[in-house]
């Protein structure tokens, strides 16, 4: 005799059962994680040949999604703090271990002999205490006095007097010599008042371009990224591409000053695809400077100050870029997307992330705007084309994070496919590499 399916009643109660014990996650280890569960139960509801099955797990699988959209924000800035704690770790690894040696050694002890002599007003003068302790967190955690340790062991250990690396830093500096990318509060001051200057005397108007489509989970966390800037855009131009999730709504309750005050503008459209919103907000643009946030992301409150200062250090360039940190939720990985500005590298290659990306607008009148034709690789094709004619200026600060998730937020990286894209792009510009 056939065994019917389960009815309504029997199916809750299998879920409640699901809910109740551990289900393996993605290694296979027992989990008590809701997620694991939801999608466990999931999983069950499709095999079933009940009439509700169906239905209950389209709703199971919807429970799932918000789960994970409203675990956003703390995994990332859970992910985050780990990578930066790991970067600072090591940051400081490297100074602990670094010692002067060599003729600079010599000259370390011969100014440690001549520091010695000279009376405590003068010692004051030339030996920083507060660098030194900076340099060595052994001797702050000894509670040792700086300047007795170095003159009596530290300067024989090859330890500087203070921080010998920004001496005479500045912004051209760290252009031309493109040093490994640090973040924001890790820059020199004199790096920051230099940009702080530059766009103190040209005042360049920025327009913010945010392209966004069902991310009210997300999209306001960007806003404020971009309106809170030390330097401040001009106008935050928010383009909805047909959302279905109140997205508008929630940014008009969230944002009510910077709408009546123009420096938040909400442009809505039938659903038509990124390269079409973006465009959509290169048409409404004001600003003498064009630059980019996607709707899952978010800056750090210097990112335009150096980014548009670096532009603007270098009077003939058209763009610039800034490192970025990527966060791969699912995967559970983070690092830094950055290196020095090669052409042949480029066309090999994307290493600049959009939303470290700035331009003249001038560039977009001239060389248009993205390609409506591609659903994915848009910024590297407008990229290679916007770096043609002129190398952006690449500025080794970490300003931004740039997050994937595949179930939270259903990125394009995650959805769109790559082949008929990147054929795309190699018919336009010659010299991509096959997929792999």
């Amino acid at each position: 005799m056939p065994v019917s399916p389960p009815d309504m009643p029997a199916l809750l109660a299998e879920l409640a059962r699901f809910l109740g014990h551990p289900q393996p996650d993605q290694t296979g280890a027992p989990s008590l994680d809701l997620a694991t569960q939801l999608q466990a139960a999931q999983a069950w509801l499709c095999q079933q040949e009940a009439d509700d099955a169906g239905a209950l797990a389209d709703f199971i699988g919807a429970l799932g999604v918000r789960l994970a959209q409203d675990g956003l924000k703390g995994r990332i800035t859970a992910q985050a703090a780990q990578f930066e704690l790991l970067t600072l770790r090591a940051a400081r690894a490297a100074e602990e271990t670094e010692r002067l040696s060599g003729k600079a050694q010599a000259l370390n002890l011969l100014f440690a002999q001549a520091l010695a002599d000279l009376p405590q007003d003068r010692q004051a003068v030339l030996f920083s205490s507060r660098d030194y302790l900076e340099q060595n967190p052994d001797v702050a955690a000894a509670g040792v006095d700086p300047l007795a340790h170095y003159l009596t062991g530290g300067a024989a250990e090859g330890r500087a007097p203070q921080r010998m690396d920004e001496a005479g830093e500045g912004l051209m500096t760290l252009v031309e010599t493109c040093p490994p990318p640090r973040f924001c509060r890790d820059m020199p001051a004199t790096v920051r008042a230099e940009a702080l200057a530059l766009l103190g005397q040209q005042r360049p108007e920025v327009s913010v371009i945010l392209p966004t489509w069902n991310r009210a989970q997300s999209v306001a966390t960007a806003v404020a990224s971009a309106l809170l800037q030390s330097y401040a855009p001009k106008e935050v131009i928010v383009i909805d591409d047909g959302s279905q999730d109140a997205t508008v709504a929630l940014l008009q309750q969230r944002f009510p000053e910077p709408v009546a005050a123009g420096r938040l503008v909400i442009v809505t459209q039938e659903n038509a695809g990124v390269s079409a919103a973006r465009n959509a907000g290169l048409a409404q643009a004001q600003g003498d400077v064009v630059a980019y946030l996607d709707s899952d992301n978010h800056w750090d409150a210097d990112h335009l100050l150096y980014a548009v200062g670096g532009l603007l250090a270098v009077p003939e360039a058209q763009s610039a870029y800034t490192a970025i940190c990527r966060h791969n939720l699912s995967q559970g990985w983070s690092d830094v997307l950055f290196q020095r500005f090669d052409r042949a590298q480029l066309a090999e290659e994307n290493f600049i992330d959009l939303n470290s990306f700035v331009h003249r607008r001038a560039l977009a009148q001239t060389l248009g705007g993205f390609d409506t034709a591609l659903t994915r690789l848009v910024d590297w094709d407008l990229i290679l084309r916007y770096a043609a004619g002129s190398a952006p200026v690449a500025l080794p600060v970490i300003t931004g994070h740039h997050v994937v998730d595949s179930l939270g937020l259903d990125n394009i990286t995650t959805r769109e496919a790559l082949g008929p894209n990147l054929a795309r792009i190699r018919a336009k510009h010659g010299s991509i590499p096959e997929v792999t």
